[in-house]
């Protein structure tokens, strides 16, 4: 009896020994904030499970760490997460081999942001290594310029940009023809728009461009008018029929201005909107070819 509770003893110790054992493809809490598990969460997409990581309690002594923080910003990057990403990328010492990506991709999310002021902070602060770097701040501070329409900081910065570094010189070349295409660009005035259409229907849409619309609405707007108008001579104001051609007429008629300024509206603001993608998009394509590698 003895020895059989020794052996059951035993049994149970190297029972609790086996689970305490790592087991490969298990996380346990000593390995939890291993940086080059971590690291391969990240290079594979696995952004949340790479985050879950850091923010863990095992993590927390070395929070400090530059690896943790660049690791940390990008997953938030890659998750759209913008201002944390950014404000998780800025803890990066420059001694950190993460130091201009970070730095350089927290400026760009507050670009994205529309943070102007602190990504121009951001750029302005950088400790840069190369001539590239040089270049690429020079181009970014030109794109951010560009976003905010001022055209001569655009032309400024874009002088002192080298367009020989390779990664830059097309999307340079696009953003100074897309900075001439705004110079030149005529805005169209809402109430422009729907004074004409008050004059003639429809006029106000072809001012916008809406060529197949500004014939459509004349058609429909003069139809039930002159409608409106007959019946008015054969029956007389009060008559049911006037009335109700009479309403669908000012519906009608309400609705060419209304629409000729809602038409101006959405132009102006897909012309902004185009713009601003296409730049946001060239100042981020040189950034991933420069820096994340």
């Amino acid at each position: 009896m003895h020895r059989t509770g020794r052996l059951q003893s035993l049994i149970i110790q190297i029972f609790w020994l086996l689970l305490l054992l790592p087991v490969p493809g298990i996380i346990s809490a000593q390995d939890s904030c291993d940086l080059k598990f971590i690291s391969h969460l990240v290079n594979r997409g696995d952004y949340r499970e790479a985050l879950y990581l850091i923010d863990s309690s095992d993590c927390r002594h070395v929070k400090t760490n530059d690896s943790l923080n660049y690791f940390k910003g990008w997953s938030l990057y890659s998750l759209k997460e913008l201002d944390a990403s950014a404000q998780c990328l800025l803890k990066t010492h420059p001694a950190s081999v993460f130091y201009l990506k970070s730095h350089f991709f927290a400026a760009c999310n507050y670009t994205h942001l529309g943070k102007f002021d602190e990504a121009i902070r951001t750029l302005g602060e950088l400790q840069l290594h190369s001539a590239q770097d040089s270049a690429m701040r020079y181009f970014q501070l030109a794109g951010i310029s560009l976003l905010q329409n001022n055209l001569p900081a655009f032309r400024e910065w874009m002088d002192k940009t080298d367009r020989n570094q390779y990664e830059i010189t097309e999307p340079a070349d696009i953003l100074q023809k897309l900075s001439g295409e705004i110079q030149s660009h005529k805005t169209k005035s809402p109430v422009l728009a729907g004074f004409l259409s008050a004059v003639l229907p429809g006029s106000g849409k072809l001012y916008a461009g809406k060529k197949g619309e500004a014939v459509s609405a004349f058609l429909s707007t003069v139809g039930l008018g002159l409608v409106a108008c007959e019946n008015v001579s054969r029956r007389g104001c009060k008559d049911v029929q006037t009335i109700l051609f009479g309403t669908a007429f000012a519906v009608a008629y309400s609705a060419n201005i209304y629409g000729a300024v809602l038409s101006v509206r959405i132009l102006e603001s897909e012309y902004h909107e185009n713009v601003k993608n296409t730049i946001l998009f060239n100042l981020h394509i040189p950034l991933r070819n420069s820096y994340d590698r």
